[in-house]
């Protein structure tokens, strides 16, 4: 069908999925089944999330013109599946495009129709902050380009370019008819209200409906949580997609811009806006292990089993993403290591299905230590850390010799304070759990013992013992060791460290805030000397405004402390 040809009404599929990035042809195959489903339910448009084709963020990979190259040779054979078919395509993919006489890199969207590639927008707005980079592969758009598209004129923005209130007011210059926004947005606290009071913003304004496709899934520490949406000229959400599943949707547009929700299809209606935040943390948390170990070709994982919550919890993120099969867990018991703990320990395995298998490693620990003795005297502080050293040795031989992926289980209280062992404790692959300060740990596990998971692979509450939660929290190096002999608790340090880390607040406008000046110093110092730990952390999903992965860049020979 010809894109001048008018019609009444458009009959719009949004695909909300999945894709992996630099898995081109896995991509493609995805694109081509939906748009096939598309077609036959006589479809004039499926919309497809920002680089598609593959996938975001890529990286360096966006460097080499091979890359793109086949990024471009794969939407020829999408093109040729859309040869004398009704339904059109419109999907994200990097195209490189001539400017005065030079190649330049865009972050584009695609209109493929008939065989052709009708219409190509680029983005206009780059995203160069937090996790983003786009200034360092991308060239702009020097405009906001609407299209005819079978008699309704089209605005098509780029992620970002929704977020850049600049463009609200080119757009208040131009006639047309909606706004598509296609998106790769990660999830963190409070981003499914942002959009909406963004989206809201622009509908109102403008007085036009507005349909927004974002990818859902994990890539390494981010989490796309999908929650697509349709809002209608009077800025009311008409359809919501669910968060952290693949689905899809299908819409009609008429043209006194009237939209209809089509039922003929399972996708559920729910008001993800409401703040849920324990939910959804949860959720990318699974999400983001689950997508990090089936991405990388892994079929099982192994956690160390201390007895404690951290462990607890992370063992049934990891049941929740994997299922029982999926998961091995291991004790590794010292002299210091009570005898309630290992209950504890064996207790959570049963609940999660899972044989508990104990390996003792006081021996090791002692024949190591003497041997060390002949020439050093270790002090105190070294012969704990050897403990958790020789376990993760252990759990990385055994990951080694099995082909599974050893799993870490540090909070983000911990990793900010320097509380966690080098080559020990902090030995692994992955977190999911490292964006969590302690005292949302406790909260999670409480909220998973008491609600299904819905992207759960197991189905069963009251998972984590209730004494691993009600426990004063201990790393067990040394008989009768707390945390709090090393930490402020954890209740006053987490608000300390959020005011640091994520308000990025100076000592005296935290203690301006209520604290104790010598605390937060404490605090402070703690912070700034273990950033060469940091620097070697594993992998970790991010939930919070600003997680230590990308977001927070600092020198690791630093004399500046705030």
């Amino acid at each position: 069908m010809s894109s001048n040809q008018h019609k009444k009404s458009l009959k719009i599929h949004l695909a909300q999925l999945n894709f992996t990035v630099g898995d081109i042809d896995g991509n493609a195959h995805k694109i081509i089944d939906e748009y096939l489903k598309a077609n036959a339910n006589n479809c004039d448009l499926v919309i497809f999330s920002e680089m598609a084709i593959c996938g975001y963020p890529c990286e360096d990979l966006w460097l080499k013109e091979y890359f793109i190259k086949k990024c471009q040779e794969k939407i020829i054979d999408i093109l040729s599946i859309t040869k004398g078919h009704k339904c059109a395509i419109l999907l994200g993919a990097p195209f490189f495009e001539f400017e005065r006489k030079k190649s330049v890199l865009r972050n584009s969207a695609m209109l493929l129709e008939d065989g052709e590639i009708k219409q190509i927008i680029s983005k206009k707005s780059l995203p160069n902050y937090g996790v983003f980079d786009e200034n360092r592969y991308f060239k702009p758009s020097s405009h906001i380009t609407n299209f005819e598209f079978r008699g309704f004129d089209i605005v098509v923005l780029v992620c970002e370019d929704l977020w850049d209130e600049r463009n609200l007011m080119l757009l208040r210059e131009q006639a047309f008819d909606f706004i598509v926004s296609i998106n790769a947005s990660p999830f963190n606290s409070g981003k499914c209200q942002q959009r909406l009071d963004l989206a809201t913003k622009y509908s109102q304004d403008l007085e036009k409906p507005l349909i927004y496709v974002n990818q859902v899934g994990g890539q390494d520490s981010l989490i796309f949580d999908g929650a697509s949406f349709v809002m209608n000229k009077q800025a009311q959400v008409v359809l919501q997609m669910p968060n952290f599943v693949e689905d899809y949707a299908q819409i009609e547009v008429s043209k006194d811009l009237k939209i209809d929700v089509l039922k003929n299809f399972d996708c559920q209606n729910q008001n993800i806006f409401i703040e849920q935040s324990l939910e959804q943390f949860y959720c990318a948390s699974v999400l983001g292990l689950r997508d990090y170990v089936k991405k990388n070709n892994f079929k099982k994982v192994l956690i160390g089993m201390s007895g404690g919550i951290d462990s607890a919890l992370v063992a049934t993120i990891a049941v929740d993403a994997l299922g029982s099969e999926g998961v091995a867990l291991y004790a590794l018991p010292t002299k210091f290591n009570s005898t309630t703990s290992l209950v504890d320990a064996k207790a959570c395995a049963e609940n999660l299905n899972i044989e508990l298998k104990t390996i003792e490693i006081e021996e090791v620990f002692q024949t190591t230590l003497a041997q060390i003795n002949k020439s050093e005297n270790l002090s105190q502080l070294a012969q704990e850390n050897l403990q958790s050293r020789i376990r993760g040795n252990v759990l990385m031989a055994i990951s080694n010799s099995t082909n599974w992926l050893l799993i870490s289980t540090g909070n983000k209280s911990e990793m900010a304070c320097g509380y966690a062992t080098l080559y020990g404790d902090m030995n692994g692959a992955f977190n999911p759990i490292k964006d969590f300060y302690k005292t949302q740990i406790y909260e999670l596990a409480k909220f998973r013992n008491q609600n299904l998971c819905k992207i759960s692979s197991f189905n069963h509450l009251n998972l984590i013992p209730q004494n691993i939660i009600f426990k004063e929290p201990s790393a067990e190096l040394r008989y009768n060791q707390k945390d709090s002999d090393s930490l402020p608790e954890y209740e006053i340090l987490d608000k300390i460290l959020f005011l640091l880390i994520e308000k990025q607040n100076s000592i005296d406008e935290v203690v301006n805030a209520g604290f104790d000046f010598g605390l937060v110093n404490r605090v402070a110092k703690l912070i700034y000397q273990s950033e060469y730990k940091r620097k070697q952390s594993v992998l970790g999903v991010k939930v919070s405004v600003l997680a230590f992965d990308k977001e927070r860049r600092y020198p690791l020979t630093n004399k500046f402390m705030l």
